[in-house]
């Protein structure tokens, strides 16, 4: 029967159809959950500073008309402020090899888990009228999906998230990553990077840092598993890079302080580097529900202001 089907006519994979399928259905749970727990917006913190001006139409809220500028011109204009400006938004996804890990503990790989993150994300900032486009990255650059804002659009984003594979080369590319996203995102932007940042040097801190000084607000989704973090292993392995760095035999008891307190490092100064580049940054542990984190990274933007 399995068979039957992988041979069926059509020129998609229909193992990419049932990815997108469930891809689809863990997205309206993780959005549904969202929403009840009252974070609908993901973005609520905008800055309400002066865009532009547009036409005064009726229903418009007439504490917002610009009266200077019916004296100098005997007609009605609306200030526009920046959260009432469309919104456009750019979905980073790490697919490097390491991405394919899962642990022991989380039901997903960490791609997986990330896509998820990353297509709820779209559908909220779709239905908030926001244009919203995927830039995929590995060690060689991506075909990505510019931004657009058409509720039409979201299947062809889905149908890319669950297509995506982590590959099989080793490396990231997070630096040219980083310089296609300044090229695609436009003047200013919203820029969400899914990513373990394994191997993510002080080149890609700097290019990030170039990023949120141009005045894109920057937030990075720190995907990682849990075994990644505490290494709960207890019998000597071989313990394997997933992005070409080879393997080696290793006793976990020998290993497992300074490998936690290498990990503690990184994170403290990811949070440093984003601190001070005023980036936010997101813990994401795949054993937690996609949901929550999505509710706490709204719920901070809801009590800070972000300048876009």
């Amino acid at each position: 029967m399995i068979e039957r089907r992988e041979r069926s006519r059509g020129p998609v994979d229909p193992g990419v159809l049932e990815a997108v399928s469930t891809l689809v259905i863990e997205v309206r749970r993780v959005v549904e959950g969202l929403q009840g727990g009252g974070h609908a917006s993901l973005h609520q913190g905008a800055s309400v500073e002066f865009a532009e001006h547009k036409k005064y139409c009726p229903g418009d809220d007439i504490r917002h008309i610009d009266w200077r500028a019916l004296a100098r011109t005997d007609r009605y204009f609306i200030k526009a402020h920046e959260r009432e400006v469309t919104l456009r938004c750019l979905l980073m996804l790490d697919c490097s090899s390491s991405m394919a890990y899962q642990g022991s503990r989380a039901t997903r790989s960490k791609l997986d888990y990330a896509r998820v993150l990353l297509g709820a994300m779209a559908h909220v900032l779709v239905r908030q009228g926001d244009a919203v486009g995927l830039l995929p990255f590995a060690s060689s650059p991506l075909p990505h999906l510019p931004p657009d804002r058409k509720p039409e659009y979201l299947p062809a984003l889905m149908n890319r998230l669950a297509s995506l594979r982590p590959a099989q080369d080793g490396g990231t590319g997070f630096v040219e990553a980083i310089h296609r996203a300044a090229d695609h995102a436009g003047r200013r932007a919203m820029i969400v990077m899914a990513t373990d940042l394994w191997d993510a040097d002080r080149d890609v801190e700097v290019a990030l840092a170039s990023l949120a000084s141009r005045g894109h607000d920057v937030t990075l989704f720190h995907v990682l598993s849990p075994d990644e973090i505490d290494f709960p292993f207890d019998t000597t392995a071989t313990f394997e890079g997933m992005e070409g760095d080879g393997g080696v035999q290793v006793d976990p008891a020998l290993v497992r302080e300074d490998y936690r307190r290498a990990v503690i490092d990184m994170d403290l100064r990811w949070r440093r580097v984003t601190g001070e580049a005023q980036m936010d940054l997101v813990s994401a542990t795949t054993d937690k529900p996609p949901e929550a984190v999505l509710a706490n990274f709204a719920s901070r933007r809801h009590r800070t202001t972000r300048r876009l």
